[in-house]
């Protein structure tokens, strides 16, 4: 397949992660521990191109996309500072 195929919940959750900062706050490992429990609350939602979510998606659902990405997000954080790793 020579297609490239994108989870945009992958997406949201990379922009919001930069746009919080985290990575200024959350070492490697502990990011990519966010980037796994945050989306394994999220379901997947893959597209082809860009113009493809937008010409199929309306405001509203993409509102709740990144509204899910908050919650989702939240509680990952919490529970990553609450349960520190043990090395």
């Amino acid at each position: 397949m020579d297609a490239e195929i994108r989870n945009y919940y992958e997406i949201l959750l990379d922009q919001t992660v930069t746009e919080r900062k985290l990575g200024e706050k959350f070492d490697d490992d502990q990011l990519a521990d966010l980037f796994c429990l945050t989306l394994n609350q999220l379901p997947c939602r893959y597209f082809r191109h860009r113009v493809d979510l937008s010409a199929y998606a309306s405001m509203d659902e993409l509102i709740a996309m990144q509204k899910n990405v908050d919650q989702a997000l939240e509680r990952a954080q919490e529970y990553i500072e609450n349960h520190p790793r043990k090395d």
